[in-house]
């Protein structure tokens, strides 16, 4: 493989998301945008362009300029995630990696590949004794090689899946177990059940910016069962963000509140929450 080596990350849309965050963290290790390039829904990066949301479709068909001024920019990695369309057309990968619905999927090269899934330790990447706590997933991770406990900040044993995708990549290049705990450990997955908090830690957020229904309902149950002794709000909007924070601040004393929030870009979201709580600190 040359360099950079091109990742391709394939499935559902948060799922390949979620998978392409995580693994573009580990393979940056204690220097973020000085290994890895990035062309995703969410953020596009190749050492020489920057942007938010980009135009996904259109910058896949750039791939060859991208590809390009990753390596004149010294990236090892680009990890790109592919569209629908763009999954019948790799001849640019060097890695794909496939996220299944159902949290099992693939990671193959040319000379090698491995599957994984959620569901055991029957594939070659494999997870057991699972679960998740407070905004943090928690597995023991079975490869051809080695065994560990990994962590992942994320909620809801739905992630396992794409946590798995991301492990398997790794192993496949050569990334060793110690930087993909620590990269796992260390990753954001904005947008996409990312957790914020409150300065007094009275007030939560789960942010998530999918509109597809299966995605926020997972998300939803998640919250009810891994925060259990929050009080669960599911708020739909940026504009009801707000109230909501002044609802949360109105219950008993001691009592901590989670506010699931949906229904627009996770910039809004967070800026409303973010507000509310300036708001709030004005007031006392």
């Amino acid at each position: 493989m040359g360099a950079p080596v091109v990742i391709g990350v394939a499935g559902g849309a948060r799922d390949r998301e979620v998978t392409s965050a995580l693994l573009r963290t580990v393979l940056d290790g204690p220097d973020p945008y000085g290994s890895a390039g990035v062309i995703g829904a969410r953020e596009l990066f190749d050492g020489t362009e920057w942007r938010r949301y980009p135009n996904l479709p259109h910058e896949l068909r750039r791939i060859e300029e991208h590809i390009h001024d990753a390596r004149e920019h010294g990236l090892a990695y680009l990890v790109v995630e592919l569209d629908e369309a763009a999954e019948r057309g790799t001849s640019h990968v060097d890695l794909l990696c496939t996220v299944g619905a159902g949290g099992s999927g693939t990671a193959r090269t040319a000379r090698r590949g491995l599957s994984f899934s959620a569901r055991g330790t029957v594939a070659d990447i494999g997870a057991s004794r699972a679960e998740t706590h407070y905004g943090y997933l928690q597995f023991l991770a079975h490869t051809p090689a080695w065994t560990d406990r990994l962590v992942v900040p994320v909620t809801g044993l739905f992630n396992l899946g794409p946590a798995l995708g991301a492990v398997a990549a790794a192993v496949l290049l050569g990334i060793d177990s110690d930087q993909l705990a620590m990269g796992l450990l260390n990753a954001k997955v904005p947008g996409h059940g990312e957790l914020l908090t409150s300065p007094d830690r009275r007030v939560f957020a789960l942010v998530e910016e999918s509109r597809v229904r299966r995605d926020t309902a997972r998300l939803v149950d998640a919250a009810r069962e891994d925060y259990d002794s929050f009080e669960i709000e599911v708020v739909h909007g940026s504009d009801r963000v707000a109230a909501a924070v002044a609802r949360a601040y109105e219950r008993r004393e001691g009592a901590r509140t989670l506010l699931v929030l949906l229904g627009d870009s996770s910039d809004a979201l967070e800026d409303a929450f973010q507000a509310a709580l300036r708001a709030h600190a004005r007031t006392l």
